[in-house]
């Protein structure tokens, strides 16, 4: 494996200290950090394999995306004037029963390149479909060919009276989880762990889609497997006539008591959303350990609200920063989460000092990866780590004077300004080109034309219309004659 040293840029490490370092270095060896300062010994740097002069960039750990839904990367502008309850039924119902493992397959590639090319280097993929171990294979091995690093988080669904369409009784269902996990946990040099979701929120158990005791033998599971449990909670739209407040209203709980109430509640848990936590429901969150992530565009963009991020972050739950997934907010762009949790939660107090830029980056790094329990690993450049590292230019002109660094990048930077990204010290990304995928271009049409055919199959061509007048080149113009 190559020595790399990467030099002169500004190095941000998200160590314990938050030690920072102008002109910089940080060398890598082995797959891990071997050194990071001001600077290594001649000696050292001559016997490298490799330098990246970081001159005007940011170096700093690869940013991770706690939560997302890979597939959804097919259908990017389609749920455009959308509540997340009519998202679910008119969107999401009539695609997925469509997807089959080419769409899974190609849907992984597109999401893992964007991901890449915006200096995400691990994701945690909240599994929504009933996924057989082909359609399992198809989602993992693209990403981890990219040389990605990620989570998969596998559903755990049976068969029950509310639920009869489902292959599985909970019994077949536990078992065929835990064989999936058994195949893919570790896999691929490490670069492969494995979740579970487990969906406990008011939606999924209204629908009949969960149970208690599916809950329950699910939590027990993911113990004995010492797995984390993902699952959506307290997100949806305030109305009285479907979605979080009515379940509310019905049933008198909120999404964390009813956890609560099960006595499965614990630092396991990975909590998405949470727009309509109580101050009841993070005290409790926090006494036991759970983690919460926060999907700060994919939130507004569903008119479902702005979550009680910054009152987590104070009472010390660990918080995270995910995308959700680009059929809800259309991104998988990291940086924009960075700098919308910061201005969302300053509006939401009516405070600008509510939560910092420098808060929200250690929520895309370290705190990421102490909620996924693996912040021994990444997270942060300390000696050690594996080298996941991403690289920003930000001297690009629409960036500007960098009086403070990191405000001044965070909040006129974006993704797309990733100059070089490392995973496990391989160099994933650099420059616009994917080593192990050298033409990214063919996936993004496939992907593309798998995307249009599904929505046209599904009925939602309507959906891919402009209201603007669209009036369409010639088509002399559109394809060219070969002379």
């Amino acid at each position: 494996m190559a020595r790399i040293l990467i030099e002169n840029g500004l190095v941000v490490t998200v160590d314990g200290a938050r030690n920072m370092y102008p002109g910089g270095a940080v060398l890598v060896e082995d797959g891990r950090v071997a050194a990071v300062g001001t600077s290594v010994d001649p000696d050292v740097r001559r016997a490298v394999d490799e330098v990246i002069d970081a001159e005007g960039c940011l170096v700093m750990p690869g940013l991770i995306n706690l939560h997302q839904h890979h597939w959804y990367v097919l259908f990017k502008g389609l749920a455009d004037g959308m509540l997340l309850e009519d998202w679910i039924t008119d969107l999401v119902f009539p695609l997925v029963s469509r997807l089959d493992a080419q769409a899974m397959r190609v849907a992984s590639w597109q999401c893992g390149l964007e991901m890449l090319a915006t200096g995400t280097t691990c994701s945690l993929n909240h599994s929504v479909t009933v996924t057989t171990p082909e359609i399992v294979e198809a989602i993992v091995a693209p990403q981890a060919e990219l040389g990605m690093r990620q989570i998969f988080a596998k559903e755990l669904r049976c068969r029950n009276p509310r639920f009869a369409a489902h292959p599985l009784t909970l019994d077949e269902s536990l078992a065929a989880f835990a064989e999936e996990a058994r195949r893919w946990d570790g896999a691929h040099g490490g670069l492969v762990r494995m979740g579970m979701v487990i969906e406990a929120n008011a939606h999924w158990t209204a629908s009949g889609m969960s149970t208690e005791e599916l809950i329950t033998r699910g939590y027990q599971l993911a113990r004995d497997l010492d797995l984390k449990i993902s699952s959506h909670i307290a997100g949806g739209t305030f109305s009285l006539e479907k979605g979080f407040l009515k379940h509310l209203r019905d049933t008198g709980r909120t999404d964390v008591r009813y956890l609560m109430q099960l006595g499965v509640l614990d630092e396991r848990w990975i909590l998405a959303h949470g727009i309509h936590c109580t101050e009841l429901d993070l005290e409790q969150m926090a006494h036991v350990g759970a983690s919460l992530v926060y999907t700060p565009t994919s939130e507004s963009i569903r008119g479902g609200g702005i979550g009680p991020i910054a009152n987590a972050v104070r009472l010390g739950i660990v918080t995270a920063l995910g995308t959700d997934g680009p059929m809800v907010d259309y991104t998988d762009d990291m940086l924009e989460q960075i700098k919308a949790c910061v201005l969302f939660q300053h509006q939401r107090h009516l405070d600008p000092t509510r939560l910092s830029v420098e808060q929200a980056i250690e929520m895309a790094t370290i705190d990421s990866a102490r909620a996924a329990g693996l912040d021994a690993e990444i997270g942060s450049l300390e000696v050690g780590k594996r080298a996941d590292i991403a690289v920003f230019d930000m001297r690009r002109p629409h960036v500007g004077p960098l009086l403070r660094p990191l405000s001044a990048f965070v909040c006129a930077g974006k993704g797309s300004d990733a100059k070089v990204v490392l995973v496990d010290g391989e160099i994933v990304y650099r420059d616009g080109a994917f080593p192990h995928c050298p033409d990214h271009r063919e996936v993004l049409r496939e992907a593309e034309a798998i995307g249009r055919s599904i929505a046209e199959r599904a009925g939602l061509s309507a959906r891919m219309a402009s209201p603007w007048p669209v009036h369409a080149a010639p088509a002399a113009r559109r394809h060219p004659a070969h002379v």
